[in-house]
């Protein structure tokens, strides 16, 4: 009887999580959607450039190069700066949910939706 439960739990597992795949299926895997209503970027930033600009916008995370130096937080700020007036919402809306001392981050982007974020994103970047 055990070996039959597990089963059937991995089977309710597998169809619990397919429906939320199909809704992201058409989102790239760096922007994630944070119920109720935020929007979590993985961000690889670059900084120390000349000016702030989106690179690269793939599967794995959203390319930021960033017009700050990385030193006492100025290239987070600069980064949450562009992030919200690119995506067009208030500063307050936007932090860091992790990677505060890293070049990889995850950013959070509160009420919105992942198609407003993907689609600010998809219209500024300049690897296409």
């Amino acid at each position: 009887m055990a070996p039959s439960k597990k089963g059937k739990s991995k089977a309710n597992l597998a169809e619990s999580t397919s429906s939320p795949a199909s809704v992201n299926n058409k989102f790239p895997s760096c922007l994630r959607f944070i119920p109720p209503a935020s929007v979590a970027i993985n961000i690889h930033a670059k900084p120390g450039s000349k000016q702030a600009s989106i690179t690269d916008f793939s599967d794995e995370a959203l390319g930021v190069q960033i017009d700050a130096p990385a030193k006492e937080g100025e290239a987070n700020a600069a980064l949450l700066d562009y992030i919200s007036s690119v995506i067009g919402v208030k500063k307050r809306q936007v932090s860091i949910g992790s990677g505060s001392k890293s070049r990889d981050k995850v950013v959070i982007v509160e009420e919105v939706t992942l198609q407003i974020v993907f689609d600010a994103l998809d219209k500024v970047c300049k690897c296409h």
